[in-house]
């Protein structure tokens, strides 16, 4: 018996967890910052020093003494930089790294529970938040503080000069709050079509020889490009907006500047002030409304990391939000159970399902069979634990199928599709689910379901590429190695869909034989099919119609009763 925990939702995320253990490296960053701009203050230093100093005493020996101190000064602010952007750089391929393997296992599960398109999304938003966190604007946001700091400073030199400082800084961040709700709208629309862009592109390729074939080719390219130039048309709006709103910033940094500059100089000439003062307050004036001047620039930088951060934390809030923290037992399971299962679409809410029953043995094989659309694909997926029912529950040996995923067990089922996609490189890998292990169990499978010896066949065996998805094979190849996959490791539970759509007489033949050596193994075997050629290697039918089960019991009593063709009569 195995046991798993499983994380509560109460609990923060992942993502939440590793940016909180970033808060000691972030403080560095920020130690780092604080003596970058105070060292950014020596020029103001060198000038005063100089119009006071060096001016009045006319000595060579103090300029050059105050030149060296400057430049070393200069230099070590300048290593500060360059030592907290490589910490930046450092802090972000961390979070990567410690993100990326919890992220891509919750874009997995969003995407089986939800929306692929979203999930590919949130994929991409661990990447962007790396990008901002190498980029400049992560750095601008340790100097922001600072621009407080110089503004101070500038009132300390005169309050006149600090007035001004602080009036233009105060309609630089209405600036930058108009940038913020002047884009956002244009940004999120942005988003969603270049999404949709790219899902619709990926479709388009997935089914490419479809789509050639039948002459749709420029018809979905227009798809596409509709979507793109949507995205574009609001990127487009949202950087004019940016442009004219930072063109605007510009034109109040340099009044300011000149503003200041005329201050400083009446200053001097109406209370004797020291000329120093005009250059000083320049600097200070440049230092202080930098940080707020960068942030308009910066904004889609913010506004884009800001986003992708909601975005990846709802993923994983989602992804957890149905687990909590008991220990689930995990026996090994024997015998299926469906117990008033039922389904409903999402958002719609359209039933496919409802209250269906069966209990089946180790070593029991049923057919589901019934006209289509009556629930036969829908009950075998949630069977297989690929969907979870909105009602009543499927259980394998007392447990929860849905919460065999959770707690690991998912090795206690094995299932094969309608639409295969064989997903790894060599056939070793494919057939044994990619968990690393030597080639011994996938030979074991492909034996079980006889395809050993074709697989000896080729010219690397086992290590042969099937390409990705499968593409170097036919259909009935890809098939069969399904069919090996969904076996491997001897699961309790078999779930076949179709699996004798795309075989001849002598491949039918290898599978009935495969399902009589999983019976033999005690496994219990559903088979999902619409050919009565099959219904003679089962041991039990279930009929449906409407999403329920309409008849249900051995195969010979039901075939009797329900399927045997009526007998002609003479007249």
């Amino acid at each position: 018996m195995t046991t798993s925990l499983v994380q509560s939702q109460r609990q923060p995320t992942h993502l939440v967890v590793a940016l909180r253990a970033c808060a000691g490296a972030f403080g560095l960053v920020f130690v780092y910052s604080c003596g970058y701009n105070l060292f950014l203050l020596a020029p103001s230093i060198y000038l005063l020093q100089i119009y006071d100093r060096v001016l009045s005493s006319r000595s060579t020996d103090t300029l050059l003494m105050l030149t060296l101190i400057i430049a070393v000064a200069v230099i070590v602010g300048s290593v500060l930089d360059i030592v907290r952007r490589a910490a930046l750089s450092r802090i972000g391929s961390w979070f990567d790294h410690r993100l990326r393997p919890c992220v891509l296992t919750a874009s997995f599960e969003y995407a089986a529970r939800a929306d692929a398109g979203v999930a590919t999304d949130c994929y991409r938003d661990l990447a962007s938040l790396r990008q901002f966190l190498d980029s400049p604007a992560s750095a601008l946001l340790f100097d922001v503080p600072w621009a407080p700091v110089f503004l101070l400073l500038l009132f300390l030199v005169h309050p006149l000069l600090g007035a001004i400082g602080v009036l233009s800084a105060i309609a630089l961040l209405l600036l930058a709050l108009l940038t913020e709700l002047a884009t956002r709208e244009p940004l999120t629309q942005a988003n969603v079509a270049l999404a949709r862009s790219y899902a619709r592109f990926a479709t388009a390729l997935k089914y490419i020889q479809v789509i050639r074939a039948m002459g749709m080719q420029d018809g979905a390219a227009q798809i596409v490009y509709r979507d793109a130039e949507v995205a574009r048309k609001a990127q487009d709006s949202a950087m004019h907006r940016t442009e004219i709103i930072l063109g605007f910033s510009k034109s109040i940094r340099t009044l300011t500047q000149i503003l200041v500059m005329g201050a400083a100089t009446w200053l001097v000439l109406a209370e004797n002030s020291s000329p120093g003062i005009i250059f000083v307050a320049s600097l200070l004036l440049g230092r202080g409304l930098a940080p707020v001047e960068g942030a308009i620039g910066a904004w889609r930088s913010f506004a884009y990391a800001r986003n992708a951060f909601n975005r990846l934390n709802k993923m994983l809030i989602a992804v957890s939000s149905d687990s909590d923290t008991r220990m689930v037992p995990v026996p090994e399971p024997s015998g299926l159970i469906l117990d008033k299962v039922g389904y409903a679409l999402p958002f719609s809410g359209r039933p496919l399902l409802s209250g269906v029953k069966l209990r089946l043995a180790p070593g029991d094989c049923v057919a589901l069979i019934g006209p289509s659309g009556s629930g036969k694909s829908t009950l075998g997926r949630i069977i297989a634990g690929v969907l979870q029912p909105t009602s009543g529950c499927a259980l394998l040996g007392g447990v929860d199928i849905s919460a065999l995923r959770l707690c690991g067990g998912t090795h206690h089922i094995g299932y094969l599709p309608q639409d295969i996609e064989l997903f790894g490189g060599a056939i070793k890998d494919v057939i044994g689910r990619l968990d690393g292990s030597g080639p011994g169990k996938a030979i074991e499978a492909a034996k079980l379901v006889g395809l050993h010896d074709a697989i000896m066949r080729l010219p690397q065996g086992y290590e042969t590429d099937v390409g990705e998805g499968g593409n170097l094979l036919l259909r009935a190849q890809r098939q069969q190695l399904g069919l090996a996959r969904a076996v491997y490791g001897y699961p309790s539970l078999i779930v076949l869909d179709d699996p004798n759509s795309s075989l001849d007489y002598d491949g039918e033949r290898v599978l009935f034989n495969a399902i009589e050596r999983m019976k033999a193994r005690g496994m219990t075997v559903v088979i999902i099919t619409h050919r009565m050629g099959i219904l003679p290697v089962t041991n039990k039918i279930a009929i449906m119609r409407n999403g329920t089960v309409d008849a249900f019991g051995d195969s010979d009593e039901i075939y009797d009763t329900y399927l045997q063709p009526p007998s002609k009569t003479g007249t």
